[in-house]
């Protein structure tokens, strides 16, 4: 780069000497023939690096992913959506299945309160769940816990999705607070079909959704 420098100003020297007097062209073609001299030729630009994850930066799980999977006996059916799975290593879940209500069951009277009558349809989904699930085998994909420590879950005997299959024989709504859009999105086409096919509580004139029973009866949810 220096030594074409020289020379670029040697060549040019006697010409802007010459015609400098007579206010010619050669300086300005000096200075730019300078200028792009030194600048030398173009390089092309090199791409920004990208920056590259450290091996041990945490991996980001959407919601309708699962964890693992687990295989366990159902050993009791406490009504249409709570059950207990018995894995064989001997390690017990308190399941409550994702995404469905089932009709209120009756309630004994508690201290300050009056018992209820509970729902149409409401022991017929207990009924149902325990006659389909107790002391078989089943899979589970579960979604976090609740605020009572039980494992929500999708439960599967065999091909039959359980909670689906609840909503398809219209023996459960779907739930208000399901987070998960790929279970919502099912649970509410097979609530579609149901409401269509009047199965279940929907060939009930009027069927209450059982958040708004316990609403108008002032009951905790369990």
């Amino acid at each position: 780069m220096h030594r074409t420098f020289v020379f670029a100003c040697h060549a040019l020297r006697g010409a802007w000497i010459q015609r400098w007097r007579r206010g010619g062209w050669a300086l300005p073609a000096c200075c730019l023939l300078l200028a792009l001299t030194w600048a030398g030729p173009a390089k092309a630009a090199k791409p920004a690096p990208q920056a590259t994850p450290e091996p041990n930066s945490p991996t980001i799980i959407s919601l309708d992913l699962t964890e693992t999977l687990v295989w366990g006996t159902v050993r009791a059916v406490l009504d249409g959506t709570n059950l207990v799975v018995v894995t064989p290593e001997i390690t017990r879940f308190d399941i409550r299945l994702l995404g469905i209500e089932p009709p209120e069951l009756p309630r004994q009277g508690r201290a300050g309160t009056k018992p209820t009558e509970g729902q149409p349809f409401g022991p017929e989904a207990a009924t149902y769940v325990r006659d389909l699930l107790v002391d078989k085998q089943v899979r589970l994909e579960p979604y976090g816990k609740d605020r009572s420590g039980r494992t929500l879950a999708v439960v599967w005997l065999g091909d039959i999705n359980v909670n689906l299959t609840l909503v398809k024989e219209g023996l459960a709504w779907v739930s208000q607070s399901v987070a998960v859009p790929k279970v919502r999105a099912e649970l509410e086409v097979a609530e579609r079909q149901a409401q269509v096919g009047k199965y279940g509580l929907w060939a009930l004139p009027n069927p209450e959704p059982p958040w708004e029973f316990r609403k108008r009866h002032r009951l905790p949810s369990e």
